[in-house]
């Protein structure tokens, strides 16, 4: 779909990661124009890249010194309306928090920092669930050590606050850490407070289920009727299972779930929230439903399974926000895949027959897409970058198993 003919703005995007290259290129395949990425230094997905232009800036996270790059975009692009969209939890983040200090003609699409807060902080979030009767784990917040739990091990540890907890550097740092026995439990408290985070940490019941019982969910809520306009369900084939990496998913089958779709609506309903929201899911088999994890007030870092089911997310943003168009909404009712590891490395890793077949299948409509593999990138230095960090999922694999 073109809509290049009738509107003129600019992209701008915080971040490097896989996710922000997947914006450009949902910009650039609706608008055919180049989005302007900012962030610390350059890494492979946006390096050599024909559809972005890179503003590096190594005090990204200082104020002044953003704003100075903002500056220059601003200098680069006069008089056209820019919309500027974070790519991860820390860059989303920043975004709520300096979204009133952008010149008049930036749109930030992003809701105040108080509804920002309430929903992506894990601990009001489940407040949010059990008040709209929407399932989630079992689940304890502390701030000191706590010896009694209300469920058995294994259990699951993980911080209260993502983006407090991402900018922090320490040996033996996870996203997530599961935790057999309580020796184990009492290692990973001191360790998280070792390596100066403070806030609320949130001890959990570990749902069981291997990857294929995870599941992630991506919404977009227009400010302007608060009406929940997209809803697209994404089973999980396969996560990476490397300790920086784990809860990064590198495989979805993006497919119809009625069964959430009102737990979603009620969920965006308690917590005020707007613009695009993404959960965390896990199928209970225990109950035959799915419980929620939590709420990121962004687009997921693998965003581009929305796109490759048809609905490309630079659309709502463009023509919510920049046209003032009203939006219809939607529930997906399409298949694709989503997959950035070898194919053979997919199949070997899933386990149900069906999968393997529906997998197989996908690929051979061409409903099966790598956000970072296009035929309009054609940089040879850009191919072989991306030829190697494919070929490396094999390692990643062989080192760290999924646990089954």
């Amino acid at each position: 779909m073109n809509h290049t003919s009738t509107i003129q703005f600019v992209p701008v995007v915080v971040g490097g990661n896989r996710g922000a290259y997947s914006l450009a290129r949902a910009f650039y395949e609706a608008y055919q124009v180049k989005t302007n990425v900012i962030s610390p230094i350059i890494i492979g997905p946006i390096e050599n890249s024909r559809i972005l232009k890179n503003y590096v800036q190594p005090e990204i996270e200082q104020p002044d010194r953003f704003f100075e790059t903002i500056g220059m975009i601003e200098k680069d692009f006069p008089g056209i309306k820019k919309i500027i969209i974070g790519a991860d939890d820390r860059y989303a983040e920043m975004l709520v928090r300096l979204q009133r200090h952008f010149p008049e003609q930036w749109v930030v699409p992003y809701v105040s920092e108080e509804v920002f807060g309430r929903a992506t902080n894990k601990e009001s979030f489940y407040a949010v669930c059990e008040k709209a009767g929407v399932p989630y784990p079992k689940t304890l917040v502390i701030t000191e050590f706590e010896e009694k739990l209300p469920f058995e091990f294994p259990i699951v540890v993980k911080p209260a606050d993502s983006p407090a907890y991402q900018s922090l550097h320490f040996a033996g740092k996870e996203k997530v850490f599961f935790a057999k026995s309580p020796d184990e439990y009492r290692r990973i408290f001191r360790l998280m407070r070792g390596g100066g985070y403070r806030e609320p940490i949130v001890v959990q019941e570990f749902v069981p289920g291997d990857d294929r019982s995870l599941a992630v969910v991506t919404a977009y809520t227009s400010p302007e009727d608060r009406e929940v306009k997209l809803i697209v369900f994404g089973q999980i084939l396969l996560e990476d299972h490397t300790p920086s990496g784990i809860g990064n998913h590198l495989a979805i089958l993006a497919r119809p779930e009625d069964s959430i779709t009102e737990d979603v609506r009620k969920l965006i309903a308690e917590t005020g929230f707007t613009g695009f929201s993404n959960f965390d899911l896990k199928y209970d088999e225990r109950t035959g439903r799915y419980v929620f994890f939590e709420l990121n007030g962004r687009l997921g870092v693998s965003n581009y399974y929305v796109t490759a089911a048809g609905h490309n997310p630079a659309t709502y943003y463009v023509d919510d926000r920049i046209r003032n168009l009203k939006l219809g909404a939607v529930v997906n009712k399409e298949e694709a895949l989503f997959n950035v590891v070898p194919k053979s490395l997919l199949l070997k890793q899933i386990k149900s027959v069906q999968l393997r077949t529906k997998v197989k299948t996908l690929y051979r409509e061409d409903r099966a897409f790598n956000p970072l593999e296009a035929d309009f990138e054609t940089n040879v230095k850009r191919k072989a970058v991306l030829w190697a960090s494919t070929m490396n999922y094999y390692r990643k694999f062989r080192k760290h198993p999924p646990q089954v």
